[in-house]
């Protein structure tokens, strides 16, 4: 009895291997993080978002770049001879001939040399925004890994309390045959026999629902990582412990006494929180860029041109320029006000945004750290609760064995075991998702 008081956890779930039961190859949690971070659609979005922001930077960066065009034509008239003779006073005069073919080249080049700094503004607001682009992708990875880690878990979780539930059950079926044989002796009334069907048929009913709860959750995790439903796979890692030693709780525990401390390691690490101060920085450009417009601008342009009935004669023909365009904006129907308060809002807008994100992030951080220190003190409740009750179920199976306890009171101190081994494996996998949840909520990738 002694020697069963003191089974851990790990040793009363492993009398049966689901491994069996699920065929295909394992697939530890770094697959699957693997896996999620290549084809999840969120990521790919963001990617292709990236790709973009950096295509409007490079246009950006074109406009301190000069212009050059080369154009070049040909035509040739189709009727040589029409129009070639005039009337003038009743006599037909006739003209020469002429050549058919026209050809004409031209070379324009153009640089700004001044535009009120909207260059400079528009290339501050798409650099500020290819790092708001580069921060969102990393923040949408760091979201798709605590959520892949989250329903790793809940995989994890449901595959324990099927194995517990399997074991309930194939108890319970032991149980029956005794409770049976010892009927037919006389050991047993009728009466107990059925109580015995009874309650197999009620654990099988609850593993089966067992069954259901883990199939939908490899579903899930399934459609996360971007395998296909039909795949077949098993979820494994015996990197992923089943439990939680309490000095991994106590260093927790250490590390972040201090949320104000959390709060600040956030603001530091997350990623979102970065692409918003980028967005701040992008609407102050913006603004850079409204106010050009009540500046003048000045523009050089220069080039060659020719053009002749043949190719021949290029530097006779031909003829090359240089010019300065110089414009003050005076009145452009309050276009420019228009734009400038639309530049303001968005501002405020950014602002806005960035206050209410550093306070979104300061709850996210203060409930993880509650959550993950609730848990704790769970999983030391919980960790007592299997202990008493599986010295109690033993002490009532060896009465029922008796005869000196009846049939509900073994089947109660049972399931009382059973619903403490359970409420420690939910516990204990609930509060690995919790560390990730703090780790997203942190922005760090390593707690």
């Amino acid at each position: 009895m002694k020697a069963h008081n003191a089974a851990t956890l790990v040793g009363w779930v492993a009398c049966i291997s689901l491994s069996a039961q699920v065929p295909g190859q394992p697939m530890t949690l770094a697959d699957c993080l693997r896996q999620a971070l290549m084809v999840h659609p969120d990521i790919l979005a963001a990617q292709a978002r990236v790709a973009a922001a950096s295509a409007e930077l490079t246009a950006a960066f074109g406009a301190y770049l000069p212009s050059v065009s080369l154009s070049a034509s040909y035509s040739r008239q189709l009727n040589v001879e029409g129009g070639r003779s005039i009337n003038v006073g009743g006599q037909v005069i006739r003209l020469p001939s002429i050549e058919p073919n026209t050809y004409s080249m031209s070379v324009l080049g153009s640089y700004v040399l001044f535009d009120g700094f909207g260059r400079e503004g528009l290339f501050q607001q798409k650099q500020a925004l290819v790092k708001e682009a580069e921060a969102q992708l990393a923040s949408v990875r760091h979201r798709v890994v605590a959520e892949v880690v989250r329903q790793y878990m809940e995989v994890l979780k449901a595959e324990k309390l099927l194995l517990l539930r399997q074991r309930h059950y194939e108890v319970s079926l032991q149980e029956l045959e005794r409770t049976a044989a010892q009927v037919e002796v006389g050991r047993q009334t009728r009466t107990a026999l059925l109580a015995q069907e009874a309650e197999v048929a009620r654990r099988e009913v609850a593993l089966r629902q067992a069954q259901q709860q883990y199939e939908l959750a490899a579903a899930r995790l399934r459609s996360l990582v971007g395998l296909p439903p039909t795949a077949t796979v098993r979820f494994a890692d015996p990197t992923v412990t089943d439990s939680v030693s309490p000095a991994d709780i106590r260093r927790l525990r250490e590390q972040w006494r201090s949320p104000t401390e959390a709060i600040q390691q956030a603001l530091a690490q997350r990623q979102d929180y970065v692409a918003a101060q980028q967005r701040l920085q992008a609407a102050s450009a913006t603004l850079t860029t409204a106010r050009s417009s009540y500046f003048p601008s000045l523009i050089a342009t220069g080039g060659w041109s020719w053009a002749n009935s043949a190719l021949r004669d290029f530097s006779q023909l031909g003829r090359a320029f240089v010019s300065l365009q110089f414009s003050v904006p005076l009145f452009e129907n309050f276009r420019t006000h228009a734009q400038l308060q639309a530049a303001e809002y968005q501002l405020q807008q950014a602002h806005a945004e960035h206050e209410r994100l550093r306070q979104n992030i300061a709850l996210e951080v203060q409930a993880a750290l509650l959550t993950l220190d609730a848990l704790a003190q769970q999983l030391e409740a919980a960790l007592r609760s299997l202990r008493a009750a599986e010295a109690y179920a033993e002490s009532i199976r060896q009465r029922y064995e008796l005869g000196a306890a009846t049939p509900s009171e073994y089947f109660a101190a049972d399931t009382q075991r059973l619903e403490a081994a359970t409420t420690l494996v939910t516990l204990s996998y609930d509060y690995h998702a919790a560390v990730a949840q703090l780790r997203l909520a942190l922005g760090s990738a390593e707690l």
